[in-house]
């Protein structure tokens, strides 16, 4: 049974609308008045980490009387905008992120007074190439999968040119004769950054003209421009979902990215393809064969923190910091691991749980 609460406006969000402690983008957010006193945590970011989100906030609120967060979940990028604009409980007190966050996102933090952040990785996500059900095998490696979507391709004596192929047997030969179609996430969200990444970038580390240009960031400008003719399509949130829709009444050849987790709980309507000649699954993850992966983290602002004498803003973020570094939660058997969550070696856990319980913060970029 939803609970009603007053509401207020916030302009410095989209939106939400809370109920029972989740949260739906909306117009305005709906805040319990505890919040103005510091005893609901506030949680923005990544829609993939959503779910995990929810079930770290379920056992707080079981076994540590927590009271339901507000989590809005909007994508890592607007996430980050909405963590770095400042100190307050009008700001959001954690960051839930698919990706690592970039130098130039931490000095808008820092601009902006949030200069302590505690970054606890919980572990990491593999991300898969998927197509229809009934559609042929795309045996990708980098290589090919970036002739398909760059903006450019090198012409081997310096040069670039308009990437003009239309099918996929173009880019390689050993490829279906379908025509060229890619899913991606809009910028905003982590999915997006984690192709750029791994996929783009790691395919045009071997490329001769690519690597002899000389100023970094031109090299990155690059290697990850991709091609505007219509061949690939960006969808916002919810992106899974919008996936599986889009590819159930798309022609063969139309490609996405998607996370793993997501894509083995719908494998009666979608293919995972082979990357670099592996087929993602929990086996080949967990012995690093397959190697498409992203971290995991949630980041704290430590000024936010109530201290034990009970001064500070938030109640609640001691408690949150020692729930998501417990071996109940990110352990081989922990409940994160048991959702999708590909646990971390154990010696790094511990690492991690050590630093965070001591409120280590990041250094400045």
């Amino acid at each position: 049974m939803k609970q009603r609460r007053r509401l207020i406006n916030v302009p410095w969000v989209l939106g939400a609308l809370l109920s029972l402690g989740y949260v739906t983008v909306q117009a305005e957010i709906e805040v319990p008045p505890d919040r103005e006193s510091g005893q609901v945590l506030y949680i923005v970011g990544s829609t993939l980490m959503q779910d995990y989100t929810t079930a770290v906030m379920e056992h707080l609120e079981k076994n540590a009387a927590l009271p339901p967060a507000i989590i809005v979940n909007q994508g890592s990028t607007r996430g980050i905008d909405l963590f770095c604009a400042g100190l307050g409980l009008d700001t959001p007190d954690i960051l839930a992120i698919s990706r690592k966050v970039h130098s130039s996102e931490l000095n808008t933090c820092y601009e902006h007074g949030v200069t302590d952040i505690i970054e606890i990785q919980v572990g990491y996500e593999a991300s898969v190439v998927v197509s229809r059900r009934d559609d042929q095998d795309y045996p990708l490696d980098l290589v090919s999968l970036y002739r398909a979507v760059a903006a450019t391709l090198p012409t081997g004596n310096g040069d670039f040119v308009s990437n003009h192929a239309t099918r996929w047997h173009e880019v390689d030969n050993t490829l279906p004769d379908t025509a060229i179609r890619f899913i991606l996430p809009v910028r905003s969200l982590g999915g997006h950054a984690f192709f750029e990444d791994k996929i783009l970038q790691g395919a045009c580390r071997n490329i001769p003209e690519i690597r002899s240009i000389f100023d970094a960031s031109q090299r990155v400008k690059q290697c990850i421009a991709m091609r505007n003719d219509g061949r690939i399509l960006e969808m916002d949130t919810p992106y899974n979902r919008n996936v599986v829709q889009t590819l159930a009444s798309s022609p063969h050849g139309t490609l996405a990215i998607l996370p793993l987790r997501f894509a083995t709980e719908h494998q009666e309507f979608l293919k995972i393809q082979a990357l670099g000649g592996v087929i993602a699954d929990y086996e080949t993850v967990s012995n690093h064969q397959y190697t498409f992966t992203r971290p995991l983290y949630f980041l704290v602002k430590k000024a936010h923190i109530k201290n034990y004498r009970g001064r500070g803003l938030v109640s609640g973020l001691r408690e949150f910091i020692t729930e998501v570094t417990r071996e109940p939660a990110i352990g081989p058997s922990g409940y994160l691991s048991k959702m999708g969550v590909f646990p971390m070696d154990s010696a790094i856990r511990s690492k991690i749980r050590e630093t965070s319980l001591r409120l280590d913060t990041l250094d400045l970029p």
